[in-house]
């Protein structure tokens, strides 16, 4: 992850006079040539990798294909018969050497937009009439042409590190008839221009991320897709088999057809759970099923994919579950992130940082930083005082205009490496005043491996972005409790899992929307007495965990019991409501 403050560092601006990074003071003045010394053209990725820095590849975000991937994808596109392939964004130009290896007839456009990988990509291709080379950005391409093949591995940049002298959102939208989300990947927009460039009974191969697949940006792509009926077929990787190295994500392949002809009512799809060799899935090639003990296979109705907001858990478990007496969390209760202050170490401060500098109490909130400061299911005052005392960082600034002189002080001391222009902080007036949220009596961890972690707040002090904020309609403590522990239990964690996002390694992580679609037995629907002995099972997961005792086997089965009691009392009343008004 990025340092705080540090996102603009790595970001790119694209003009008619091509990509550079968005500050001039990290703008390279090297040549291609002088960048690229000691380049070998017989291992193009590898070799590029050791020439050009790590932060020159992030601002573009390069990260190369493995040749048995792009071999596959080759396949695919190939089995088309092109006359002509168009390869975006080529980096090293491993696409353009599989297709040449693989087919002596057709002729290749190779686009991109970075001109220092474009010289490698030209050194590792060598001279040929077949392959045309363009620097240029896709996205802004000045070309009507259109291509009975494309094959391509986009650029991975979030929303806020490439930035347009125009709004590119809004031109691409208009383009191919759909709304984005300006927080879309720039391999979304990569995407959508692909097939509006495909000929008819064109084939584009696409490897992009898989957190698209549960992203909400996703979801203007997924529309895209499977209304025109583009998408025949598409892989899905698991985590534990990392295709991008180097990237901490997951990765799919998108199989691509501009068809003539009536698509079938179904998508083929293949999650791919384990480490398996790229030729077990060639039956995807023909369209057809695949069978191996590492793949789950499944022809999956469109109609059902476009009314599912997240696909995620549905491509990986053939047999949905019902859950009578479950609804969304959002039936219930409101969520948002923790307060993102835009630079930490400035505004979240220890009792050291306030003594040595005066700052009045009344500009301070009580506030929590990180997840590892909050040690178990409950988050009690005496939990915030320990952490006061071993120095921790517990105070939120709060300054309000007119500064007093202590608050004057410490800014013009600390407020260093032009701390006001930071993407955040130049957007509030002043910089240094401070968002407003109200403290949340449920946080939810925002990362994590095994499952996530939800907290009763019972300190009631707010928190920073490792949290997000969960806030009940209800006002009652004893709901609260009951609705934490609920979120806790395994049954309700194992139902969760259709809402996260996975990235590489197995991390996942919840954006506050995802958590509203969170199914959970409908407390509001249950008797008082079962509150009550799901709030004092919450009581019992914290003692034993803060006891050490991290498994906490018996107490987590007795939650999954009672939480499946909730939802079959939750369904008996609903049924009887329903009944009482026929």
């Amino acid at each position: 992850m990025a340092n705080p403050g540090q996102k603009l560092d790595r970001s790119i601006y694209i003009n008619e006079s091509g990509a550079m990074p968005l500050f001039q003071k990290f703008t390279n003045r090297e040549s291609p040539g002088t960048m690229l010394v000691g380049f070998d053209a017989t291992s193009p990725e590898e070799s590029y990798i050791k020439c050009v820095s790590s932060s020159h590849r992030r601002k573009f975000g390069q990260f190369f294909t493995p040749k048995l991937i792009a071999k596959f994808m080759c396949s695919w596109v190939l089995g088309g018969k092109p006359d002509t392939v168009l390869d975006p964004g080529c980096g090293t130009g491993i696409f353009v050497r599989e297709i040449m290896s693989h087919d002596e007839r057709c002729k290749i456009t190779a686009v991109e937009v970075d001109p220092f990988v474009l010289k490698a990509a030209k050194t590792a291709v060598g001279q040929s009439r077949r392959v045309k080379y363009t620097n240029a950005d896709f996205l802004t391409w000045d070309s009507a042409e259109k291509f009975d093949g494309v094959i391509a591995n986009p650029p991975y940049l979030k929303h806020h590190n490439f930035h347009y002298a125009h709004n590119i959102f809004k031109e691409i939208s208009i383009r191919n008839g759909v709304r984005l989300s300006r927080l879309s990947n720039m391999y979304v927009l990569f995407v959508l221009e692909i097939c509006r460039r495909l000929s008819l009974n064109g084939r584009a191969a696409i490897i992009v991320p898989g957190e698209w697949v549960n992203a909400n940006y996703g979801q203007a792509l997924k529309k895209f897709l499977l209304s025109n009926m583009f998408l025949k077929s598409l892989i899905y990787f698991s985590h534990s088999s990392l295709v991008f190295s180097d990237a901490m994500t997951t990765a799919s392949i998108m199989l691509i057809e501009k068809s003539s002809y009536s698509a079938s009512e179904k998508l083929l799809t293949a999650f791919v759970k384990e480490n398996i060799k790229i030729d077990v899935l060639e039956p995807l090639l023909t369209l057809t099923k695949v069978v191996h003990k590492g793949v789950i296979f499944q022809q999956i109705s469109r109609k059902h994919l476009l009314n599912e907001k997240k696909w995620d858990y549905l491509l990986k478990t053939p047999n949905q579950e019902k859950t009578p007496g479950f609804v969304p969390l959002s039936n219930f209760a409101e969520t948002c992130r923790g307060i993102a202050t835009g630079a930490n170490k400035f505004f979240h401060v220890s009792e050291d940082i306030v003594r040595k500098w005066g700052i009045p109490r009344a500009s301070l909130l009580y506030c929590v930083g990180k997840a590892r400061d909050v040690p178990s299911f409950i988050f009690r005052r005496s939990d915030y005082d320990s952490l006061r005392r071993d120095h921790g960082r517990v105070y939120l600034l709060n300054f309000q205009d007119p500064l007093e002189k202590e608050e004057e002080n410490y800014i013009l001391q600390e407020a260093k490496d032009n701390l006001p222009e930071r993407y955040l902080l130049s957007r509030r007036t002043p910089w240094y005043s401070m968002e407003k949220r109200e403290p949340a009596p449920i946080w939810a961890a925002v990362f994590g491996r095994k499952g996530l972690r939800f907290v009763y707040n019972e300190s009631m002090v707010r928190s920073l972005t490792a949290f997000h904020c969960i806030y009940p309609k209800a006002k009652n403590m004893v709901f609260h409790k009951a609705l934490t522990a609920v979120l806790n239990s395994r049954r309700v964690q194992h139902l969760a899992k259709r809402q996260r996002r996975v990235y590489g390694g197995g991390l996942a992580k919840f954006e506050p929307r995802d958590l509203l679609d969170i199914c959970v037995p409908d407390l509001t629907q249950v008797s008082k007495e079962t509150l009550i002995n799901l709030a004092g099972l919450l009581d019992e997961l914290d003692e034993v965990t803060r006891k050490g005792e991290l498994s906490a086997r018996r107490e987590l089965a007795r939650l999954d019991n009672l939480v499946c009691k909730a939802g079959e009392e939750a369904n008996c009343v609903m049924g009887a409501k329903q009944k009482a008004k026929l």
